[in-house]
C-alpha cells in the first residue's frame, strides 16, 4: 500500500469513527465551579420610583475579589461544550469548540459585577438575553428559573426563564444541543398574559474577544444608531476606515452599529490571526436586527477592560434583535418606531450558534455550514466549515465558468479547494443548493426600505401628537403619553388613533369610566373597529356592565388580531358568572 493510499484509508477510517461516535447522545450535567467574584451589595429596600418600578436597585460594588462557588449547567456533545450560569441571569457563560479547545463566545474567567444594568449589576461575556422594555434587564445578574432535560432524539436541553415584573410578560429560552451537530440553538418563547398591549423589546447580546484581527461579518449597506440616525457601512465615508474591522474603529467614542440594508439570515465574527470564527443564524423575519457594540479604542473605552475582567482582555458585542435597532427616545422621529406586544400573544423563534475554522472569513452561512470564496493571485479558493453532516455538491461560478465538487461534510472538518482563474473576475458565486446556501457578488443589492423620515411631517398636529403618545406608551412613559394624547384630542376630539390610545391608557390607569366613554366615542365613528370594541368590552367588564362587555368583546373577536385576547377576556367574563359551558 502506497503512502498516499494509506493516508487516504486512515482519513476514511477517522471520518467513519468520528461519525459513529457523534451518534452518542448529548449530555447535560450540573456542578459547582469556583470563580473569582467581585460581588455587589444588598439591595436598596425601597423600590425604585422610576421606570423600573417595582424593582429595587443594587448600588454597592467593590474592587476586592473573593472566591465564590456558582452553579453551572453544562451541555456537551462530541463537538462543542456550552456553559450556563442560572444564578447569574441564566447567561450562556461561554461555548467552546472542542476541536480547537478555544471558546467561540467570550469566556470571562471572573464574575465581575459592575453598575451597567437597569438595576445596577452586570457582567460581560457569553450570551445575555434581554426581553422587556430596554437592555440589561432586571434579571441579568440574579437567579432565574431553570430546568434540564435529555430528549428522545439524543439532544440535551436547559430551559431558562423568568417573569418580567415591568411588563408582566414571561420569557423562556430552550438552550438545546443536538447529539450530531456542532451548533447549539436558543429557542425563545415569550408570552404576554395580560389583557393590554405591553412594550416589546428583545435582543441577544453576545460577547466576543477583540484580539486576533477581528472582522465583523455583517452583510449590509448602511447602519442606524439608537436614535435612528443613519451612517454608511462597511466603509466610513468621512475617514475611509473599514469599520467592519475592529482595529479600524480607532477614532471617536464608543460605536453602536445596527447594520441594515441587505436581506440576510446570518452574521458572525472572524479572527484572522487565529484562523477561526463564529456564526449566528436565524431566518430574517425572526431576527432582522443586527448590531455591533464597541466600547471605543481610546482610553475612554479601554478602561472597561480592567473594569469588567482581570486577564481575558477587551471584548466587543454582536447582537441580534427582533426590531431593526434598540430604539431610544429619539428613534420615534425616524422610521424606526417602537413596537407593542399584543394582549394574550405568544411569540416563538429559534437561533443557531456555532464555531467556524480555517475559512479566512465568510460570505454566507446557515444552520448547515459557513462558506467563503476568495480570488487572489490568480486562484479561486473556496472554503466550507460544516456544522452538520451531509452529502451534497458545492458549486463555484467565476465569470460564467462553473466548477462543481461533490462533498462529504462532517461537523467542524473544514473543506477547501482551489483552481486557476484568468485576470480579475467580475462575477463570483458559491452555493450548496441542497442546503439552501448561496451567495453571489451581484446579490447584495441595496434594499429599498427608507432609512430617513419625511421632513414635512408635523409632530405638533393631532396626528403627530397621537403617534407620539403611542410611542411613549410603548416605552412605559405613561405620564408623557397622557399629555401627548390629551393635546391631540384637544386639537381633534374625534381623532381615532388618539381615542384608541387614550382609552387603552385609561384602562392601564384604572379609570374604566374614562376608557368606556372614549371607546364609545371611537365606536360612534366605526362600529366594527376591533381595538375600539376590545377596549369598550374591557372597560364595561370592569364596570360590571356584562351585556356591554359581551357585545364589545364579541365584535372584537371577529378580527384576527383581536380574536385570541377577546376570547380570553370573554372566558374570564363567563367564568365570573359561573357559566362554565360558555367558558369552554
Amino acid at each position: 500500500m502506497t503512502g498516499r493510499t494509506l493516508f487516504g484509508a486512515l482519513c476514511l477510517t477517522f471520518m467513519a469513527c468520528t461519525q459513529a461516535s457523534a451518534q452518542s447522545p448529548a449530555t447535560v450535567r450540573e456542578y459547582a465551579r469556583e470563580f473569582t467574584t467581585y460581588p455587589f451589595s444588598d439591595p436598596d429596600p425601597i423600590p425604585s420610583q422610576t421606570a423600573i418600578y417595582p424593582y429595587f436597585r443594587y448600588d454597592g460594588f467593590t474592587d476586592r475579589p473573593e472566591k465564590r462557588t456558582w452553579k453551572v449547567v453544562e451541555l456537551e456533545n462530541d463537538y462543542i461544550r456550552v456553559m450556563i450560569l442560572p444564578e447569574v441571569g441564566g447567561k450562556i457563560w461561554t461555548a467552546i469548540d472542542k476541536t480547537t479547545g478555544q471558546p467561540f463566545l467570550y469566556f470571562n474567567s471572573v464574575v465581575k459585577f459592575r453598575d451597567i444594568a437597569m438595576r445596577g449589576p452586570w457582567t460581560s461575556g457569553g450570551i445575555e438575553a434581554n426581553y422587556g422594555i430596554i437592555g440589561h434587564t432586571p434579571n441579568c445578574a440574579t437567579p432565574v428559573d431553570y430546568r434540564t432535560r435529555t430528549n428522545e432524539d439524543g439532544s440535551a436541553s436547559c430551559f431558562i426563564g423568568v417573569l418580567d415584573l415591568l411588563t408582566r410578560t414571561r420569557w423562556q429560552i430552550e438552550v438545546r444541543l443536538p447529539k450530531d451537530r456542532a451548533w447549539f440553538s436558543t429557542g425563545s418563547t415569550w408570552s404576554n398574559p395580560t389583557g393590554l398591549e405591553q412594550p416589546y423589546y428583545h435582543w441577544m447580546n453576545v460577547g466576543i474577544r477583540t484580539k486576533g484581527e477581528l472582522e465583523y461579518v455583517f452583510p449590509g449597506t448602511a447602519y442606524i444608531g439608537h436614535e435612528g440616525e443613519r451612517g454608511d457601512w462597511p466603509v466610513n465615508t468621512t475617514n475611509g476606515k473599514r469599520v467592519n474591522f475592529y482595529e479600524q474603529n480607532d477614532f471617536g467614542t464608543y460605536k453602536s452599529y445596527h447594520v441594515i440594508g441587505s436581506h440576510t439570515d446570518f452574521f458572525g465574527a472572524y479572527w484572522h490571526a487565529d484562523r477561526n470564527g463564529m456564526v449566528r443564524y436565524a431566518p430574517y423575519g425572526d431576527k432582522a436586527g443586527k448590531k455591533i457594540w464597541i466600547w471605543g479604542l481610546s482610553r475612554q473605552g479601554m478602561i472597561w477592560e480592567r473594569m469588567l475582567t482581570d486577564t481575558d482582555g477587551q471584548y466587543s458585542e454582536i447582537q441580534s434583535g427582533r426590531l431593526f435597532n434598540q430604539n431610544a427616545v429619539g428613534s420615534t422621529y425616524t422610521p424606526f418606531k417602537h413596537l407593542g406586544f399584543p394582549a394574550h400573544a405568544t411569540d416563538r423563534w429559534t437561533e443557531y450558534w456555532y464555531p467556524v475554522n480555517r475559512t479566512r472569513g465568510m460570505v454566507v452561512a446557515n444552520e448547515w455550514a459557513a462558506l467563503n470564496l476568495r480570488v487572489e493571485d490568480g486562484w479561486a479558493r473556496w472554503y466550507c466549515s460544516p456544522a452538520a453532516s451531509f452529502t451534497d455538491s458545492l458549486r463555484v461560478t467565476i465569470d460564467g465558468r462553473t466548477v462543481v465538487r461533490a462533498i462529504e461534510a462532517r461537523p467542524l472538518q473544514t473543506l477547501s479547494d482551489s483552481f486557476r482563474v484568468e485576470g480579475r473576475p467580475a462575477k463570483l458565486s458559491i452555493s450548496i443548493p441542497g442546503r439552501g446556501l448561496s451567495w453571489s457578488s451581484e446579490g447584495e443589492e441595496r434594499l429599498s426600505r427608507p432609512l430617513v423620515a419625511p421632513s414635512g411631517f408635523d409632530w405638533s398636529s393631532a396626528a403627530g401628537l397621537a403617534l407620539l403618545g403611542r410611542e411613549q406608551m410603548e416605552q412605559r412613559m405613561f405620564r408623557e403619553a397622557e399629555a401627548s394624547l390629551r393635546a391631540s384630542l384637544e386639537k381633534d376630539p374625534l381623532g381615532m388613533p388618539a381615542l384608541l390610545a387614550m382609552s387603552e391608557l385609561s384602562l392601564r390607569n384604572g379609570d374604566a369610566d374614562m376608557a368606556f366613554e372614549l371607546a364609545k366615542r371611537a365606536l360612534s365613528l366605526d362600529a366594527h373597529d376591533a381595538a375600539a370594541n376590545y377596549h369598550y368590552g374591557l372597560a364595561a367588564a370592569r364596570l360590571g356592565r356584562d351585556a356591554d362587555a359581551l357585545d364589545g368583546l364579541g365584535i372584537a373577536s371577529m378580527q384576527v388580531a383581536f380574536r385570541t385576547p377577546a376570547h380570553v377576556e370573554l372566558s374570564r367574563l363567563q367564568a365570573r358568572g359561573g357559566r362554565w359551558e360558555k367558558v369552554l
